[in-house]
């Protein structure tokens, strides 16, 4: 299952799907209260963003693979649409893990973002300056 999952994970499985990435993706696996965890996890209904994403008012940049085999091309519509202040960038031959695949990709999509004007806030954006950006996700992640 775990092999299935890597293999769909990647544009390009045969660089990135290796066996010492699986070995890798199981670490969490053997820490110590990873089956509590996981049984807590899978009683309180697993996964649920759409529950929490709406509450996302900061900008935010939507990084997505062109090519993810783990999560439809939809869901980053949906993202897009359910966040108030969200832009979607395209990540090309890349799958789930745009970080691995396109790293220097990645990094220009993130620096262009933090540099845009969407992050400078004018005299009557006070409240959305970037002191305030960080808070709002800290406090989203807490």
């Amino acid at each position: 299952l775990r092999n299935q999952a890597s293999q769909m994970s990647y544009f390009n499985p045969e660089a990135y799907a290796t066996d010492d990435a699986m070995k890798i993706s199981r670490l969490h696996c053997v820490r110590d209260g990873w089956e509590d965890g996981m049984l807590s996890f899978m009683q309180s209904g697993g996964f649920k963003p759409k529950e929490r994403v709406a509450q996302i008012s900061v900008p935010s940049l939507i990084l997505w693979g062109r090519q993810d085999g783990i999560l439809e091309k939809e869901f980053a519509s949906k993202f897009v649409e359910t966040m108030e202040d969200a832009e979607l960038q395209w990540v090309e031959e890349c799958g789930h893990v745009p970080h691995l695949e396109q790293p220097e990709a990645v990094a220009r999509y993130i620096m262009d973002f933090l540099s845009s004007d969407k992050l400078r806030p004018n005299e009557d954006e006070k409240a959305n300056s970037p002191a305030n950006i960080l808070d709002g996700i800290l406090n989203f992640l807490n």
